[in-house]
């Protein structure tokens, strides 16, 4: 034991300097650390999610291409102008399940952000029931027109089959829902500059003890 600790304080003495330097180093380290932010404010996470409707939309019903839309600063202000602030796109992230369902997520400094994500899945929902809306007309439209007009003997068979094509489209169709409404996900707290200095001064005196202290359990295990 008394070997140990000489050869302890023998390192301590002749390596000194660069432990010195380590226990400086890692607190400013850890100061300059671009993590979070510097004040220690928490970062707060809305999420809602939105099943697609059925009626075929370029983009309302297509999943891939409506996550492409809203990532894109230029494309988000045309299709959703009334919910459009500048920069919303670098907070806002959007997402598509295995299962198809779309998932609006959205971050901030405050919980105020579940209202702006509620604001953004009910102009969704809109944009989307005016589409369906449309959709279902222009069909009802056709059904009407083809029921009433009068087919000639040989385009009878071809009316009855469109006819029966419109039908089943009708049938299919389907607005979008909404799985879950805007909710507040989680909390994140970043850690301050004061924080991160005091673990990087942790970090530098374990660094340092296992310098001076590593040799010997290697010393212990080889006998």
């Amino acid at each position: 034991m008394k070997d140990s600790l000489k050869r302890i304080v023998g390192r301590l003495k002749k390596y000194g300097w660069a432990i010195l330097i380590i226990c400086l180093a890692m607190p400013i380290l850890g100061w300059f650390m671009p993590i979070g932010n510097n004040n220690g404010q928490s970062e707060y996470s809305s999420e809602a999610i939105i099943k697609l409707g059925n009626y075929e939309n370029s983009y309302l019903t297509n999943a891939d291409q409506l996550v492409s839309l809203l990532s894109n600063e230029t494309s988000f202000k045309k299709i959703l102008p009334d919910v459009w602030e500048e920069g919303i796109t670098e907070e806002l992230t959007v997402s598509v399940t295995p299962s198809k369902l779309v998932v609006l997520n959205i971050t901030g400094d405050d919980e105020q952000i579940v209202d702006r994500l509620s604001e953004l899945e009910n102009a969704i929902m809109k944009l989307d029931q005016s589409a369906y809306e449309e959709k279902s007309e222009i069909i009802e439209s056709s059904i009407q027109a083809l029921e009433s007009a009068n087919a000639s003997s040989d385009a009878i068979v071809d009316q009855e089959r469109f006819l029966y094509e419109l039908k089943t489209e009708r049938l299919g169709l389907e607005p979008a829902m909404l799985i879950k409404e805007a909710y507040l996900k989680g909390q994140i707290q970043e850690a301050s500059a004061k924080d991160r200095v005091v673990l990087g001064a942790l970090l530098g005196i374990l660094a340092s003890v296992l310098i001076l202290i590593t040799p010997e359990f290697i010393r212990a295990h080889s006998k």
